[in-house]
């Protein structure tokens, strides 16, 4: 079955460039007829502040990526789910996670072995890592990549052709923003 989906979560707090090159990047290069994009709820590995309530946040977004393929969710509000596994559990017990990528940032990857349930996701999804500037070092030192190096998949058709799991590092160009430094500045 053929991957068409991406989701693509975040606090987006503030949402700026960075976000909108993921989003962009992901559906030219992933060919994907849908990019859900789920603001979060809950990050265990976060202090979660946001200045906006739920719905101001999503309306806030929707503003602010104007593309047809691209539909921002409040299912993470609406289910009050605690982590991705938990998102992706509640999707898998309607549809098959077949059709669907889950996309990080590369930043996260330095830090998936810390997620809920991180094994359970890699298994059961396949993962596209968007490059980010500043956070080259994490690929090849990563947990994950020593776990699960057979996983990795260098080239972008090869990836796309293959059956879940898979995982590949999206390596473009990256903006190099953080929305913690947007904040703290």
């Amino acid at each position: 079955m053929k991957r068409t989906v991406g989701i693509y979560g975040g606090f987006f707090n503030p949402f700026h460039l960075g976000h909108l090159h993921v989003i962009q990047s992901s559906l030219e290069h992933l060919q994907l007829q849908k990019l859900i994009t789920l603001p979060t709820f809950h990050n265990p590995l976060k202090e979660n502040i946001n200045s906006l309530n739920p719905y101001d946040q999503i309306k806030h977004l929707r503003s602010k990526i104007a593309l047809p393929k691209v539909k921002i969710s409040d299912f993470e509000f609406r289910h009050q789910t605690k982590c991705t596994a938990e998102v992706l559990k509640k999707i898998q017990s309607r549809c098959s996670l077949n059709q669907f990528y889950l996309i990080v940032g590369l930043d996260q990857l330095g830090q998936f072995h810390r997620w809920s349930e991180y094994q359970w996701i890699i298994q059961n999804i396949s993962i596209c890592v968007i490059n980010r500037p500043r956070y080259d070092e994490y690929i090849e030192n990563t947990p994950i990549h020593k776990e699960f190096p057979h996983l990795f998949m260098s080239d972008l058709t090869k990836f796309i052709n293959h059956s879940t799991p898979c995982l590949h590092i999206l390596n473009l160009l990256g903006v190099d923003l953080s929305s913690s430094e947007l904040r703290n500045s």
